[in-house]
Order: structure tokens, then sequence, then C-alpha cells
């Protein structure tokens, strides 16, 4: 382990990253962000020196505080496996009286088949495709499905019609043993960053969307848009290709070879994930109490001091989508500016967080 010895005059003004570890790797942003935190409060990091991405934070105290990625020890482990599990969560989030997308956990043959032989019963009561397309019916379409725990987008399809849904179903399955299937919900997409009861942002996300030109098609467009990304240094978890914007224009009559209309806007993906490619601007100021106050009651429905609560918010309302026990800024921070000044706040009330408590 090595560890970091930082001048706090570097807290604010320098963004430099930390140096690469001795396989060449750079350590993430939160490693640099904290590396210039830790030593204002007297605080020692240590990182694991091979990848920089699990470590512990030493406080005056001599107690020392592990974190690996973003997940820090703050939130208890029963809590944090709990937000994890988006069907569990989503029936805690509904028994304190919040409003979440109607769903039905899905579960791979394959796990039904191990369970059978272990406990029959249980077995029995596990929905399967045929249960999945029975909800579908009932709840109509469209629909999102997607991995039972998993975050920034990974596996997040959006399904119109009952062969799409059973080609999902399926694709998941070779990966995932339960799977979500949801009742798409109507809103504009909120991450609210929660810590002890308190709202320290939000940015409202937009996903990644591409303008037509009336001349290059829809997989031209996303592949500039890809490009763009790529050589802005932001980088983003999708490609042209991707089943995912497939999936989404065909749930919504459209094929990657169309063209659009110069000035057409039109979203590639489902989700609003900046991880996905997505953008997102912060409205902390803006943001309506009743807003903050939903984002509040979750993280403390699931019994968590830190969170990142999705919102689909329609009008003073607002729907919880998912609450992630330990959510990433870095792709808030590459927004730059106000955004950029923002996350390292956050980070400077966490890391006060984990060393009081």
């Amino acid at each position: 382990m090595r560890e970091i010895v930082v001048d706090s005059a570097e807290i604010v003004s320098d963004l430099t990253a930390p140096a690469p570890s001795p396989r060449g790797l750079r350590p993430p942003l939160w490693v640099a962000i904290l590396e210039r935190l830790c030593t204002a409060h007297g605080a020692v990091l240590t990182v694991e020196p091979d990848y920089g991405y699990a470590g512990s934070i030493t406080g005056a105290d001599g107690r020392r505080r592990m974190f690996k990625g973003t997940s820090f020890d703050i939130n208890g482990a029963g809590a944090a496996a709990l937000a994890k599990d988006k069907d569990y969560a989503a029936r805690f989030l509904a028994a304190a009286g919040l409003a979440v997308p109607r769903g039905l956990l899905v579960h791979a043959p394959r796990r039904a088949a191990a369970l059978r032989l272990k406990n029959p019963q249980v077995a029995a009561r596990l929905a399967g495709v045929p249960q999945a397309c029975a909800f579908a019916a009932a709840s109509g379409y469209p629909l999102f499905v997607k991995p039972n725990e998993g975050s920034e987008g990974d596996g997040v399809v959006k399904v119109g019609e009952e062969r799409a849904l059973c080609a999902a179903l399926d694709d998941l399955f070779q990966i995932h043993d339960r799977v979500l299937v949801q009742k798409a919900v109507a809103g504009e997409d909120f991450r609210l960053v929660v810590l002890d009861g308190e709202v320290l942002a939000a940015f409202h996300r937009t996903p990644f969307t591409v303008t037509g030109d009336g001349i290059r098609s829809l997989r031209a467009l996303a592949g500039a848009a890809v490009t763009g990304f790529a050589e802005g240094g932001h980088g983003a978890r999708i490609a042209p290709e991707d089943p995912r914007i497939s999936a989404h224009l065909a749930a919504n009559n459209l094929q990657l070879d169309m063209v659009p209309g110069a000035g057409e806007r039109i979203a590639l993906l489902p989700n609003a994930n900046l991880s996905t490619g997505g953008g997102a601007v912060e409205v902390t100021e803006a943001l309506a109490p009743g807003i903050a106050e939903t984002a509040v009651r979750a993280a403390a429905a699931l019994g968590l001091r830190f969170a990142g609560v999705d919102l689909l918010v329609e009008g003073s309302s607002a729907v919880v989508l998912e609450v992630n026990a330990a959510p990433g800024l870095s792709y808030a921070h590459r927004l730059g500016g106000a955004a950029a000044e923002t996350v390292e706040r956050i980070y400077a009330r966490l890391l006060q967080a984990i060393l009081a408590g």
C-alpha cells in the first residue's frame, strides 16, 4: 500500500490526478479528490497500489475506514445490500409510502432449476417468462427490462412488444439469474445526492440524444457522437452498435438506418446515465422542496446515510426509480465548472461524515 501526502493548499485549486500505479493505470477521480482532502483533515489515505481502486482512510484518531470503489464505510452493509437489489429496494420504498414503478422479478430457468432441487415449494413461486408475459399484458407496453443488480445503465433495455420482451429476457438470462421487468413511467430524470438527511446536489439528466441534419443516418450520427465523447476525454460506455440502442429505437418504431430531418432530436437510449452518453445540468438551487423531500425519504427508507436517488419527476410528483448506495460522481465532475465544484464539495462533506462516524 502507498500512503498519500498532499499539500493542503491543493485541496480546491489543483485537479491534477494522482500518479499512475506501477502498472501504468491512473487511479480513479475520487481517489485524486480524496488525496487533496485527507491532509486537510489530518487523515491518511492508503491506496492499493496496482489498481488504485480500494484502500483505507485513517483518521487522526487512528481508526481506519475502508473503501472499495465508491463504496465507503458510511452506509451499513445490510442497507447497501438492500439498495443494490432493485426488487427488494422497491418493496421497502413502497412500504414507506413512496411511488415506485410497477415491476416483476423474473428468474432465469437455470436458477429455478437449481432451487427446485433444494426447495421445490419456493421454486414453484418464482416468476419466469410466462409470468413476465402475463405481467406485460396486464401492465401494457413499453416496459423496461434490466438486471436486478447493476448500475450505470448496464443491460437496461426498453421493449415495446412481447417478442422484444422475450428476446431481452433471453439475452439477460445468459449473464444474470434475476431480471426485473418494470412498467415505463413518464417524467424528467433527476439524480439527487443525499447525505444524512440533506440533499447536497441535484442533476437533471437527459439520455444519449442526437440531432438530425437531414443527411446522415442515426447510425452515423451516433458514431460521430461517440467519437466526440472520446475526443473530449469524457468517455462513455456505449457504441453505435450497442443492442440497447437498437432495442430502444425498435420500441419507438425507429431504425439505425433511418435519416432524421434537420434539427430533429432523437434519444438513442431510454435511460439518462452519464456513463452511457447522457447529459446533465445541475439544478440544486432550483429544486422544488417536495422533490428534495422525496429523495431524503427514499434514502431513509433503505437505511442509507449516503445515497444517489434517481427520480422521475412530472410536475410536483416524483417516482423513485432507483437508490444507489455508492453513487459515482466522476461523470458529473467531468461536466466541469460549477458541477465539478459541487462534486468537490460533496466529497468534502462525505469525508467529514466518514471521519466523524
